[in-house]
């Protein structure tokens, strides 16, 4: 009987092990795995910038070029190579009316197509450009820069004896310092001999020219926070300045 037991023992003891054997090779087999094709992206041609394009830059052969650029994320308002194949060629000779970087889409509202200035291209609708004479010390030691926003001051002498000094303008448009406008100047400041070019209506344009002859025209630079254009000050109000000359008290820039 003991030796039954044992030989029934023995032979459940080779079936566990064959069985092991068959699940152990059974298993060592790796599942198939399904490969994927990547899915290729399409591309456009987008017109960019080259190099840096300053504002009030002539775009030249060298400035523009075609780059690849996702399809589905082709800025709007970018020009493509689909839409307008000879867009290279045509922008030739346009001014850039903003800074354009390199690698950036070039847009076509942001060039002037203009046999005029480059003022004068810029200059919006239904504004002055009036050039006003200043020295270093009268415009912030040189800080102010074409683009920042000043206060027109004018000094003159007082009826009484002395200086009079009054704000005649505020919150205005430097477009040029001498003949630099803004994104030409390669330094931190600029040293002004001559003259300032402020962007004005044409009200504001007979208050300054006025006001040169009768005083001296300093600059007040604005703060950056001070400055913004939804902030601008009400010019409106200002009556001009008033003089007298012959004996006959004259107003300039008067509305």
């Amino acid at each position: 009987m003991k030796l039954a037991r044992i030989f029934v023992l023995a032979i459940a003891v080779v079936a566990g092990f064959i069985a092991f054997r068959l699940v152990m090779s059974s298993g060592g087999e790796s599942e198939p795995q399904i490969v994927q094709e990547p899915v290729s992206e399409k591309n456009s041609k987008v017109l960019v910038a080259a190099k840096d394009i300053s504002l009030g830059g002539k775009l030249t052969e060298e400035d523009l070029s075609w780059a690849d650029w996702p399809e589905d994320t082709v800025p709007l308002g970018a020009v493509t190579e689909k839409s307008n194949p000879s867009a290279d060629t045509e922008y030739q000779g346009r001014i850039a009316r903003v800074p354009i970087f390199a690698g950036e889409p070039v847009r076509p509202e942001r060039l002037i197509n203009t046999d005029k200035g480059f003022m004068a291209a810029i200059l919006p609708k239904g504004k002055r450009a009036i050039a006003v004479s200043v020295e270093a010390e009268t415009t912030a030691g040189g800080f102010i820069l074409p683009g920042d926003k000043v206060d027109v001051i004018l000094t003159r002498s007082s009826d009484a004896g002395g200086a009079l000094s009054e704000t005649i303008l505020e919150n205005i448009r430097v477009l040029a310092i001498d003949s630099t406008t803004a994104g030409e100047q390669d330094q931190k400041n600029l040293s002004p001999k001559k003259t300032a070019t402020l962007e004005l209506t044409l009200a504001e344009s007979e208050i300054v020219a006025q006001s040169q002859q009768v005083g001296t025209i300093d600059l007040a630079l604005r703060s950056a926070q001070d400055s913004a254009d939804d902030a601008e000050a009400d010019n409106s109000r200002r009556r001009g300045v008033s003089y007298v000359k012959y004996g006959v008290t004259s107003q300039a820039g008067a509305q």
